[in-house]
This record gives structure tokens, sequence and C-alpha cells, in this order.
């Protein structure tokens, strides 16, 4: 009788090539995505690696609310924030929501409320800060991480005041002071610089879009953040 090892030659062969397939298939399974590989679009990567990195974000904000609405639900249990009921009269608000100034706020202000964790607060106070302040809470919508939150939510416990804007000069701003402004972009920045070198400063909304073709959309959110 053979042992285990008294294989013939054709029987090791066998045996070697059965192994090396099933190395291959082990390796190729654990070590292969079934994505392309890398073709030199760094920018393309980026992106999506960014919008990775948002995701996880939302989804750590949501964990974080998760924890916050289950504590606000047992504590509710035994001190509600209503008057109990007399007979079958309705309950009654026993305080007023005090809304929070989007313009004037930190993150540790905005993180006390629904469906905001500490990182989508960081986002809307780095996007304010870019903006020089919110005139409407429609811009939230412009942030991507806020883009899911309802628009009665946010009426509800923020309010803005248009009069806090900080406005950028176009006559004597730098190329850096406006090309970091999210609603100047290279393009419009580079048309003004050369239209204030030929002919001098602009005067008006309408000067402004006659030289820069900018859309009519895009003009009226710069009339709230420009002056001349």
């Amino acid at each position: 009788m053979k042992t285990k090892f008294d294989f013939t030659s054709g029987e090791w062969v066998a045996s070697l090539v059965l192994l090396a397939f099933i190395l291959f298939s082990y390796l190729f399974y654990y070590l292969y995505d079934g994505k392309p590989g890398f073709d030199g679009n760094v920018a393309a990567y980026a992106a999506v690696f960014e919008e990775f990195n948002l995701r996880q974000e939302a989804i750590r904000d949501s964990l974080d609310q998760g924890r916050r609405t289950s504590y606000d639900r047992d504590f509710h249990k035994f001190y509600g924030d209503t008057v109990p009921r007399k007979g079958k009269s309705a309950k009654q608000p026993m305080y007023e929501i005090v809304k929070i100034d989007l313009n004037r706020c930190d993150t540790s202000d905005i993180t006390v409320v629904p469906m905001f964790g500490s990182k989508r607060a960081a986002k809307l106070v780095e996007y304010r800060d870019r903006l020089g302040g919110f005139y409407s809470l429609a811009q939230l919508q412009e942030v991507y991480v806020l883009q899911d939150i309802p628009g009665d939510l946010l009426e509800r416990y923020f309010v803005v005041h248009a009069g806090d804007v900080r406005k950028v000069n176009v006559n004597t701003a730098t190329y850096a002071d406006m090309v970091k402004h999210p609603y100047f972009d290279a393009y419009l920045t580079k048309t003004i610089l050369n239209y204030r070198n030929k002919h001098g400063g602009i005067t008006s909304l309408e000067e402004l879009q006659r030289i820069t073709h900018a859309y009519p959309e895009l003009m009226e959110k710069l009339g709230h953040y420009v002056e001349f």
C-alpha cells in the first residue's frame, strides 16, 4: 500500500497544480477588489476620497444624534416640556424655543439642535466664515453635509440677520480676498481685477453684471456681499 508520500511523478504534478490553483484563488479573492487601478487622475480620486469622508461624517453625526435622542426620550418621560393634561384639554408649552443666531453662534451652540453633531456644526461655521455670514437659511443647502436637513427644522431653531453679513469691496479687495469667498471663482475675480486696471472702479451691480456676464442667480447672491 502506498503511503501519503508514495506518489508517482504524475500524481506529484497534479498535486502541485491543484495547490497552486487553490493559492491563486485565495489571493485573488482577498486582494482583488474589482475596481480599476489608478489611472493618474489625481483630482478624480481626491473628489471620491472627499465624498467618502463627508459620508462618514454624516454617519457619525447621525450616531451622535441617535444617542442624544435616546437620552431626551428617557428624560422627558419624567420631565416633560409641556404642562400635564387636565381632563381633555390640550397640553400647553411651558417654554418657547429661543432661536440661535447663525451669524453669531459657535459650534457648541449648534450641536444642541437635532440632527446636528460636531462635524456638521463645524462645517456650518466654516462655510459661514468663508461667506462672511448668512443672509438666508436657504444657504445652508449649499453645504453638502447639511442638504438632508429639513427646512422647517432649520426655521424652527435658527435665525439669520442679513445686516450682519461682511461685504467685499470689489474696488479695493485683492485677488486673495475675493477668491476665498464661495461666490467668487478665479475667472470672476480675474475679470473684475482686469476691468479695474483698465477702466477704474465699478459703481453698481448692473455694471458688475455687464462686465462679468454672471448669471442672474449668482448676481442675486453677490448683491448681499459686494460693495463699491
